[in-house]
């Protein structure tokens, strides 16, 4: 008799929190402003693998950022945590006995994002330690030309699926090979009667002055630049009022080319004569045989890809994710392609359906990813339940109500600081996954709205509104 009534009041329990969570998810998807949307919704249990809520999880939509989770998971699992890029110092030629390299010095990237990085997790002075390695090797004059070796990537300049309005962008430079300070520029545009005049651009070598033209255009417009790939000769279009300053962070045209010509003009004031200028290994010939020098070792994944998930980096984001393609083929320029097909086979030998996703790059910028609410619990719940990396995975997912891009997502809710989550948002987008603990438990979500009307930032609180009464009923 206990054990019916047991059963019952349990019953009854587990019917109230379905109630619930059906009102709750129903009441959020008959919003006024997500009439026109589409809305995918997964919340899973992940002490047993049973879903606590769900509304159309199995349709694909645009992930934006919420793509870092696949890409940095993926890494995490096929590089491991403790992955370091590495970055060449090389020569090819002979060193004669009154210490001058006959021939040239190369600086071989591997498409670390965090040399001059703003964002780097512990800074480095990758110039001083080359200049220490090159003095201790005794050269005091070059013959040829130092050259910037960015060919572990595919040169063919920004991706080619991501929109127009975001190439050139402070917040999507084009990844390299061999990256510098976050391949980004600072110029400080002017205006007077003559009209607008770049007065000064940082960081700065003679032969990296970009020779830009601006155009003036109306009222409130944003500045964006527009360029053939690799070009040092941009285009401004913007608005700026007259006797007026402004700075903007754009993309830096030749990263490699840069950071060739400031090692340069480093050796140059440090003494030691270097007769050619500099140039890129795209550009010039590529000797196959050379001696290296020292190699620079950035920091290790998992703290690259805390700040990719953090601040998320798209940068940072696109060169893990271009990475990723030397684990089909380690000679050949990793492609975005490849990248693609790594992940989605390591995936699919995990029992995951990653042939019904898209991802084409790393960072969720591209419109033609398109990835469920399932699949991303999916991935979750295996970093999670399966993963040898489970706890250096959580580490690089921000805080909701605390840090990060979602450090007042779910601020002042019950789920505040118990939620761990990467942010995802577009133009009408707006998404969020990871995962919650509370109740005791811990679960993996994903939420994921497409095409809302209105204002984004109520759109938010309705979502955490939403999420916390799906939550606060499974008890």
């Amino acid at each position: 008799m206990r054990k019916t009534i047991r059963n019952i009041i349990l019953s009854f329990t587990i019917t109230t929190s379905a109630t619930a969570q059906n009102a709750a998810i129903t009441n959020f998807v008959n919003s006024d402003n997500l009439t026109q949307a589409s809305v995918g919704f997964l919340v899973k249990d992940l002490t047993n693998g049973k879903v606590v809520a769900q509304y159309q999880e199995n349709t694909d939509r645009n992930p934006a950022s919420v793509t870092k989770i696949i890409t940095t998971a993926s890494a995490m699992e096929l590089l491991t945590d403790t992955f370091r890029f590495k970055t060449n110092v090389e020569y090819c030629g002979t060193i004669t006995e009154d210490s001058t390299l006959v021939g040239d010095l190369y600086i071989r990237g591997d498409g670390d994002p965090t040399l001059g990085s703003a964002y780097a997790p512990v800074t480095c002075d990758f110039f001083s330690e080359t200049l220490m390695a090159i003095q201790q090797k005794g050269i005091k004059r070059i013959t040829g030309h130092v050259v910037g070796d960015a060919t572990v990537f595919q040169e063919d300049g920004a991706p080619f699926h991501w929109l127009v309005e975001d190439i050139g962008s402070s917040y999507s430079p084009t990844p390299s090979g061999l990256n510098i300070n976050d391949n980004l520029l600072g110029i400080v545009l002017s205006s007077d009667s003559n009209g607008i005049s770049c007065t000064q651009c940082a960081p700065y070598t003679a032969l990296m002055q970009p020779k830009i033209e601006m155009t003036q255009e109306g009222k409130n417009v944003a500045w964006r630049m527009t360029k053939t790939d690799f070009s040092w000769t941009p285009t401004l279009r913007g608005n700026i009022p007259m006797d007026a300053k402004q700075f903007i962070k754009t993309e830096m045209p030749e990263p490699a080319l840069f950071l060739a010509d400031s090692i340069r003009n480093m050796l140059i004031l440090s003494g030691i004569e270097v007769e050619q200028e500099a140039t890129t290994a795209k550009w010039y010939k590529r000797d196959s045989i050379r001696d290296t020098i020292f190699t620079h070792q950035s920091n290790t994944l998992k703290e690259i890809e805390r700040v990719t998930n953090y601040k998320s980096n798209n940068l940072y984001a696109e060169c893990i994710f271009l990475t990723l393609s030397k684990i089909k083929d380690s000679l050949a320029p990793r492609v975005g392609w490849q990248s693609a097909n790594v992940i989605s086979k390591f995936w699919e030998g995990k029992g995951l359906e990653s042939k019904k996703v898209f991802q084409v790059d790393g960072s969720g910028l591209s419109m033609k990813n398109a990835i469920s609410p399932k699949f991303m619990v999916d991935v979750l719940s295996y970093m999670y339940t399966q993963s040898k990396y489970a706890k250096q995975f959580l580490y690089t997912l921000p805080t909701a109500g605390r840090n990060g891009t979602v450090a007042s997502f779910m601020k002042g809710t019950a789920l505040e600081g118990k939620a761990y989550v990467k942010s995802g948002s577009m133009e009408r987008v707006q998404n969020y996954a990871g995962y919650i603990n509370a109740n005791n438990k811990w679960y993996a979500f994903c939420i994921m709205v497409s095409n809302f009307t209105g204002v984004r930032k109520p759109l938010v609180k309705q979502i955490a509104t939403m999420i916390n009464q799906v939550i606060a009923a499974d008890k």
